[in-house]
């Protein structure tokens, strides 16, 4: 995964943590990288708290009258470290412009970020993932379905959903493959469902029917399934709107509890995607969020970059919110191949992820995060600026999470999924190393939330 946003901060210093909660004190530990950016033991520096929400100025501020600002005064000890406190009260991301005393002033060297969230956001995990992508179980994927669980580690990514056309078996493969792998990368089952053989394209997440998908249950219970969703057509109201057909209707709603029984994600499939018309019309998806029966909608996702449908997707989506209509939102890549050779792509993992927020990275969690509401869709087509879509408030962090912790979290997954792969081949030599790579990023993530040092 190409994570360009990069703040150059984070190869000129450490700093631990980047993310805190607000309303606690919290310790910091701040040294330079390397010896051009090394802090000299015993030297007095100082730290001004610049918050990005709370211009304290009618004009823009230049670094002259920055010391408007709340200071910090430290001193490095004898190994060039920088030890202190400081209280966030308000949730935003902070700058932390660090001085050097330099005679009777300051010298300023760099601007450090932070960003303080308050207690229900900064106790989840940010994590990279993706829930509609195909392996070679797809009558037109590509990729044994455990390299492409490794291939997506290797991007950076956290969690993964398989989910071939009619079938759940590339995600079980791929469950199976790395059961006993010591990796952090989260396998949740899935399938991309086509019942009955309609227009509808649904994604489900985390249900299966004895071993099976819901595709082939259905294939499997016809007349059964057939007469359920008759029985459903009935129950529902006389005065549809316009544009949501009965039957139609019908049968996404026996699908969503079909998925919902088996405490499954229901998620709208790339509903603008067009194949002759829209994949679903809009007052269909409106209906649907409208009755919150399905768990989420794919708001970024497809193939071709800038994609229009993305564009269209988007936008329905702020409207419904404009009238008080929210649906959770997950972006996807919809990969049938991870070596794309179209549209100038080399491969997929630019085209379009979901950051969720979770508590924990199994499937409980990843279903917590989505049916409260705690993700946002990302696409980078052009590999150079992240385009994020959510609320506000979980945009302003994803993008500071794409500057400060995704950059150094990509690098050590990568070596994490290229371990995996080999070690899903029988090389022993990568299976001793996987345990370590993981770690590594582990002792990353739980230095960089702080969680065990500030609680």
């Amino acid at each position: 995964m190409k994570t360009q946003a990069f703040h150059h901060s984070i190869s000129c210093y450490t700093l631990y943590p980047r993310a805190v909660c607000t309303g606690k004190e919290t310790a910091f530990t701040l040294r330079g990288r390397g010896m051009e950016y090394a802090l000299t033991p015993g030297a007095s520096y100082l730290l001004r708290v610049i918050p990005h929400e709370e211009n304290n100025s009618s004009l823009l501020l230049t670094y002259s009258c920055s010391d408007k600002y709340d200071g910090i005064s430290a001193r490095a000890d004898d190994d060039g470290i920088l030890h202190f406190t400081y209280l966030f009260e308000r949730e935003q991301t902070y700058t932390l412009r660090l001085h050097a005393a330099e005679g009777d002033g300051w010298k300023q060297l760099i601007d450090l970020r932070v960003y303080a969230a308050e207690p229900d956001l900064w106790e989840r995990t940010p994590m990279r993932g993706n829930t509609h992508c195909h392996a070679c179980p797809s009558v037109d994927g590509t990729e044994d379905p455990a390299m492409v669980a490794a291939m997506y580690r290797k991007a950076g990514f956290d969690y993964l959903a398989i989910t071939d056309h009619h079938l759940i078996d590339g995600s079980l493969i791929a469950i199976d493959a790395l059961k006993d792998l010591p990796t952090e990368l989260a396998l949740y089952k899935g399938e991309e469902v086509h019942v009955p053989d309609a227009y509808i394209h649904a994604v489900n997440v985390g249900a299966d029917f004895g071993g099976k998908g819901l595709n082939t249950y259905f294939n499997e219970n016809r007349d059964v399934c057939n007469a359920e969703v008759a029985a459903l057509a009935e129950t529902l109201p006389d005065d549809l709107p316009f544009g949501v057909e009965r039957m139609d209707l019908a049968w996404r709603c026996w699908i969503a509890k079909m998925i919902h029984d088996r405490d499954g994600i229901a998620i709208a499939a790339h509903p603008f995607w067009v194949w002759e018309a829209h994949n679903t019309r809009n007052a269909m998806l409106r209906y649907l969020a409208e009755h919150q029966i399905f768990d989420a909608m794919e708001v970024l996702g497809g193939q071709e970059p800038g994609s229009m449908e993305s564009n269209l997707q988007i936008a329905f989506w702020n409207d419904m919110r404009a009238d008080g209509i929210y649906m959770p939102i997950v972006g996807c890549d919809d990969a049938h191949t991870r070596h794309m050779t179209w549209n100038s792509l080399d491969n997929c993992f630019n085209m379009a992820w979901t950051v969720i927020f979770a508590k924990e990275p199994s499937f409980d969690g990843f279903a917590e995060s989505i049916r409260g509401g705690y993700s946002a869709a990302v696409d980078n087509y052009d590999g150079t600026t992240p385009n994020v879509v959510g609320t506000y408030r979980l945009v302003r962090y994803t993008v500071f999470l794409l500057e400060q912790y995704f950059p150094v979290h990509d690098e050590l997954c990568f070596t994490e999924g290229q371990l995996l792969w080999d070690a899903c081949q029988g090389d022993d030599t990568a299976h001793a190393m996987l345990a370590d790579a993981a770690a590594r990023v582990k002792t990353f993530e739980s230095a960089f939330f702080g969680r065990e040092e500030n609680n």
